[in-house]
């Protein structure tokens, strides 16, 4: 949940949409907002694609988990 939660804020801070982030990756808009939304768990390589598109180290994204 709390991965999904990150996500989502550094992507409301680069002012993309779940549109924008999903193109931008070469994901579905539904696997954007199931991860987002803790519905769904990612791989790493899902993790480090996201973080690409958000310009952002992978490690950014698992922030407050441990």
């Amino acid at each position: 949940m709390l991965f999904g939660k990150n996500v989502c804020r550094e992507r409301n801070e680069k002012g993309m949409s779940q549109n924008d982030l999903a193109a931008t990756c070469g994901f579905e808009k539904t696997t954007i907002s199931r991860i987002e939304n803790g519905r769904t768990n990612c791989t790493i390589k899902t993790a480090t694609t996201l973080a690409q598109a958000l310009g952002i180290s992978t490690s950014k994204l698992f922030n407050d988990l441990i």
